[in-house]
This record gives structure tokens, C-alpha cells and sequence, in this order.
């Protein structure tokens, strides 16, 4: 019985016009909706798991998907028998049909697919020959077994400082998925987005693949970061605002010491230089921005509302003036 020709472009759910990057949106959706991981005790959705795989495999290689465009995805298995149908640049039909038995390899099929070494494929010019071919596909199936992507969550501190996440992966085999146990540094200063690669982590039997690893840094509950820059809204009292003191505040480092200018107003911003995250690849580190929230006490006492109504009388001053032209 002849071996399916799977339609790689139907199981991602792409077009066979799709760009790279369509068909790794959409291997990234399907790969998580059906990981092993998400999915335990779950053969069917093992099975789409292996499909999408195998599908993001062939159609995200240049040559692999050039092969497929060309001959489908059937493969030469013992006892049985493979068809392929083409047709040449003439509209010429062609029909080929082969079983493992019929041949000592793959360089025998091709050789009759597309005749000696030195005659092009037929409707082909020259300049792609059957050993062109050849050497394309067994250099695939004998390179490196495929690269593995998986999404982490880390918290803000191992994010900024670096660290180790114990994490377990996922490998298919062909008698099943096999699990291991990784304990994988995280350099310091990765972000949202960023991906670490572990060597030789992937799949495949021989020359394993790498395996990558997409970062989700968790939010801070007071720091919120913008590249290498750390950003944090702080309070301080209308005392300290208008005549300017020294403030203790939170740093990444831990508590450093800042000067309030007299007279600073709510949303300026002040720099702590060089307190910000390590840039990952020029270990240069980025600053710390501390934006100034003026912040009135909870309740005010009658003798104080007298003293700000004579302070109000003494230092009159209108913040809206600025507004003026625009109210009607």
C-alpha cells in the first residue's frame, strides 16, 4: 500500500503561498495548542504534535520545502511502493512508481527520475541535475535531527541578575516522546523575547538539534523596564517638594540615596545613572529613572487648612494658566 502523502500546508492551516514568517506564526500556535507537555495522556493530540513537527521542519527549510513542492511528502518504506506524479515545462505528464526492492538508494531513483549525472530533470535546463538533487536531500536526512522551542516564565529578579531554571523536555521518538531533566543558565539581563539556545538539546538520533528557549519575564510590582532602563514612580510629600530633601529609595542594587531638587514638580523625572539592567551584549548597563509623585497627607487637620489658606494668600500661583486658550 502506497504511503499517504501528507498536505504540510493544510496541517499548519497555511497557504503554499506563505511567507516564512506565516508558517512560523503558525507552527508556534499549533505546537503549543498540542505540546505533550499541555496535552498528558492525550494520544491525539501527540499525534497533531508529530504532524505540526514534522511539517514546520520540511516547510520552514528553503530546500526541504523546494523538495516537497516538487514530489509531496511520500518516503521510500520498506514493502511498499511510491508514486509521484509531475508534470515537465511542456505540460508533458509523468509518472514514476519504485519500491524499496527496486533499488540499492536514493541516488539509483533519481538517476532514473532524471538520467545520467549530466542530464537535466525532464523540461529542466542543465543547471539542476538528478545529483543536485541527490546531494540536497541526503545532505537533509543526514544532517542534525531538528531544533526544539519552548516558552519559559522567569520572574523580574532572574531576569535582571541571571540564574538556573530546572525545566523538563519533551523529545519525539519514534517509539514515543521521552522527557529529560535540564537545568538551563539564564544569562543576565534577557528580556521579553529573548531566546537562549542550548547546544545538542533538540531532537534526533545522532547530531541532535538545539533547543531554544522563548523568555516571558513575569511583571514587577514597582519596576517596570523599557530596554536596559529600569522605571519607578515614587512619592514624596509636598514638603519634600517644595524645599528639597534626601530620600531613600529601591534600587535592583538595593536602597541608594537621592537629592529631591526644591520646588520639584509631579512627573519630573530624575536619573540614577548607571543602575539600570546589564545589556546582554555589551555588558554595559542601562540607567534608572525615578518619576516624582506628589502625594498630599490622608486627612488635614483645621489648623492646617488655615495654614495652607495663608500660605495660599501669601504665594498665590495658577498651575492652568497655560490652559487659558483653551478654555471657552
Amino acid at each position: 500500500m502506497a504511503p499517504t502523502v501528507k498536505d504540510y500546508y493544510k496541517i499548519l492551516g497555511v497557504s503554499k503561498t506563505a511567507t516564512k514568517e506565516e508558517i512560523k506564526k503558525a507552527y508556534r500556535s499549533l505546537a503549543r495548542k498540542y505540546h505533550p507537555d499541555l496535552n498528558p495522556d492525550n494520544k491525539n493530540a501527540e499525534e497533531k504534535f508529530k504532524e505540526v513537527q514534522e511539517a514546520h521542519e520540511v516547510l520552514s527549510d528553503e530546500e526541504k520545502r523546494k523538495t516537497y513542492d516538487m514530489f509531496g511528502s511520500a518516503e521510500f518504506r520498506p514493502g511498499g511502493r511510491t508514486t509521484w506524479k509531475r508534470a515537465d515545462d511542456t505540460g508533458q505528464a509523468y509518472e514514476y512508481s519504485y519500491s524499496a526492492q527496486d533499488f540499492s538508494g536514493f541516488e539509483d531513483i533519481f538517476r532514473d527520475l532524471f538520467g545520467s549525472a549530466g542530464e537535466g530533470r525532464p523540461g529542466r535546463g542543465r543547471g539542476e541535475t538528478f545529483r543536485d538533487i541527490f546531494s540536497t536531500v541526503t545532505k537533509e536526512r543526514g544532517s542534525r535531527g531538528r531544533d526544539l522551542e519552548y516558552q519559559i516564565e522567569i520572574d523580574f529578579d532572574t531576569a535582571i541578575r541571571g540564574g538556573v531554571r530546572d525545566l523538563s523536555i519533551s523529545r519525539q521518538k519514534q517509539e514515543g516522546v521521552e522527557t529529560e531533566k535540564l537545568s538551563v543558565r539564564i544569562p543576565a539581563g534577557v528580556d521579553n523575547g529573548s531566546r537562549i539556545r542550548v547546544q545538542g538539546k533538540g531532537e534526533g538520533g545522532g547530531a541532535k538539534g538545539d533547543l531554544y528557549l522563548r523568555v516571558k519575564v513575569k511583571p514587577h510590582p514597582l519596576y517596570t523596564r523599557k530596554g536596559d532602563d529600569i522605571y519607578l514612580e515614587v512619592p514624596v510629600t509636598v514638603y519634600e517638594a517644595a524645599l528639597g530633601k534626601k530620600i531613600e529609595i529601591p534600587t535592583i542594587d538595593g536602597t541608594a540615596e537621592m537629592t529631591i531638587p526644591p520646588g520639584v514638580q509631579s512627573g519630573t523625572r530624575l536619573r540614577l545613572k548607571g543602575k539600570g539592567v546589564t545589556n546582554l551584549k555589551t555588558k554595559v548597563r542601562g540607567d534608572q529613572y525615578i518619576e516624582i509623585r506628589i502625594a498630599m497627607p490622608d486627612k488635614i487637620s483645621e489648623e492646617d487648612r488655615k495654614k495652607y489658606e495663608e500660605l495660599e494668600k501669601s504665594h498665590p500661583y495658577n498651575p492652568r494658566a497655560k490652559l487659558g486658550r483653551y478654555m471657552r
